[in-house]
């Protein structure tokens, strides 16, 4: 019997098990798209790092450790902060604002949060190109993954993968997602953690570890890596920038902070999630170092590494087990890009410009089938894969982290941001982010990120000084998001303290006003 496919069909069974429960916990519009804004700590915090972990995980980053031995860790130091902070300074008071908005994705939150219609067009475009792109990127990884755990095709690895995430997303929507996340989550943070200890057992520890890498090669063992990519203060600190601002920007991390429980959550989440990331992160970008003295020169695909790597060290149950692991890192990533692409289209863009409001119902209904058509074009396009999951991961990745996360870090800490100052950032900053990195344009020797960091800040905010100033309404609802409570008690009941009575008074004007302003035409 091949035990490596029972475990790994055990978990696929588990994991659709969840979507048939879930679809029963979840039937409104809001709990298909944001959970109904119950998910608790723990869960909030395994469904991020799962999100942001992604296929990346098993492909690009033991690829990445592979080719570049102990350079590529300065990538990893980005990510406990990075992921930290993504609750600590901004999941609370978005959490908070959210609500307070009556928002459920973040081009609605645009919209409301600065008035703007024109805003919430251009951020849902915006999403639908990277995450697109992304979503593209994981198949891929589904696909070289499973090609090697199988001995199959590339497409019947690729085909395998979607065809599961796609059944739980459809029938559990978020709910799934979530809560697949956490278990996917534990089942990422084990099997990363068995693989390296029983690879570095074989390599025979550490210090045997750093002479058989150095013995292949000397630069392997530096900080600035083979090609002294990462040679230089600005170089090395690159990749931990983009990793922390991408922690703010990603918009498929930004719901799991729509969907907290209460502001509360933020806290504790942020705490769990530190720890995890820490214990996580540096260890599969080792993986690659590992598999670079275990296996030896010349692999095909650099980005195979990681998989390979398990069938050489571990027994076949084990390496199922390992399988189902990576499996589920490009599972619990692909689940949030189709149903944040889904969200993006009936949401932001044909229900708020609908003539007449769709029945809730119907928006279910349409949200559903969206989910199988973006599943099914993007796997077209994932069909003539590209050459390297990290190329594209870290392009998009960059991207998105210029166009939302400085906005949304502004939203939240600066009242005197403006829509035109948001819209000029993602614009220009963008423009210098594609060009430089795709037409290869000189910036004063700054990376493409860096460069396109700097005028997204500047941009925002001289453009922001220069228009017209947030109305009293908007500055009084900014307050009441920044001050701590939770809405339900601050707002809704009215009996904390947390919020002042002409906060309270501002924010139910503001509703006022929203509802009629931004009501479909026609009603």
């Amino acid at each position: 019997m091949n035990w490596a496919l029972v475990s790994f069909f055990i978990y696929l069974a588990a994991i659709c098990l969840v979507g048939v429960v879930t679809m029963r916990i979840g039937n409104t519009y809001e709990d298909f798209l944001i959970g109904g804004r119950r998910i608790g700590p723990w869960v909030s915090s395994f469904a991020l790092i799962t999100s942001y972990m992604s296929g990346y995980t098993y492909t690009a980053a033991p690829g990445l450790g592979y080719a570049g031995g102990y350079s590529v860790l300065w990538w990893a130091t980005g990510d406990a902060p990075g992921n930290a902070m993504s609750f600590g300074l901004l999941g609370r008071r978005l959490r908070k604002y959210s609500e307070l908005l009556g928002a459920i994705t973040l081009p609605e939150y645009y919209e409301k949060r600065f008035n703007s219609p024109a805003l919430r067009v251009i951020a849902a475009l915006v999403i639908l190109l990277t995450v697109s792109m992304h979503l593209v990127a994981q198949w891929t990884a589904s696909g070289k993954l499973l090609s090697v755990v199988f001995g199959t095709e590339y497409f019947t690895g690729m085909l395998i993968g979607c065809v599961v995430v796609l059944l739980y997303t459809i029938m559990g929507g978020y709910l799934a997602v979530v809560y697949t996340d956490f278990i996917q989550g534990l089942l990422m943070f084990a099997g990363t953690q068995v693989l390296f200890w029983v690879a570095l057992f074989k390599v025979g520890g550490f210090a045997a570890l750093n002479d058989k890498l150095g013995a292949v090669n000397p630069a392997l063992v530096t900080p600035w890596g083979p090609d002294m990519a990462y040679y230089g203060l600005l170089a090395a600190a690159t990749p931990i920038i983009l990793i922390i601002m991408g922690s703010f920007g990603m918009p498929h991390i930004t719901i799991k902070h729509f969907s907290m429980r209460n502001p509360s959550t933020a806290r504790q989440a942020m705490l769990i999630t530190g720890v995890f990331v820490v214990l996580f992160s540096f260890v599969y970008y080792m993986t690659g170092s590992l598999a670079r003295v275990i296996l030896g020169e010349g692999l095909a695909d650099v980005e195979q590494a990681g998989v390979k790597l398990w069938f050489s060290v571990l027994p076949p149950f084990w390496a199922g087990f390992l399988s189902s692991a990576a499996v589920a890192s490009l599972m619990s990533t692909a689940d949030s890009f189709l149903l944040l692409l889904v969200s993006t289209i009936a949401h932001d863009l044909l229900n708020r410009f609908s003539k007449h409001e769709i029945p809730e119902k119907k928006r279910l209904f349409i949200s559903r089938v969206l989910v199988l058509l973006v599943a099914v074009l993007s796997f077209i396009v994932a069909m003539n894969p590209p050459a390297l999951v990290f190329t594209i991961v870290i392009f998009v990745f960059g991207g998105m982290a210029l166009a939302f996360g400085v906005p949304n870090l502004f939203s939240v800490f600066w009242k005197r941001t403006t829509a035109a100052g948001v819209i000029a950032s993602m614009i220009c900053s963008l423009f210098i982010y594609v060009g430089a990195t795709l037409g290869n344009w000189n910036l004063l020797g700054l990376h493409p990120f860096i460069a396109g960091l700097v005028v997204a800040v500047a941009v925002l905010v001289v453009v922001s000084l220069f228009t017209e100033p947030p109305h009293k309404q908007t500055l009084a609802l900014f307050d009441a998001a920044s001050e701590y409570g939770d809405v339900p008690k601050a707002v809704a009941a009215g009996a904390s303290a947390a919020v002042s009575c002409e906060a309270r008074a501002a924010v139910n004007e503001r509703r006022e006003f929203f509802d009629k302003v931004l009501a479909p035409a026609g009603n």
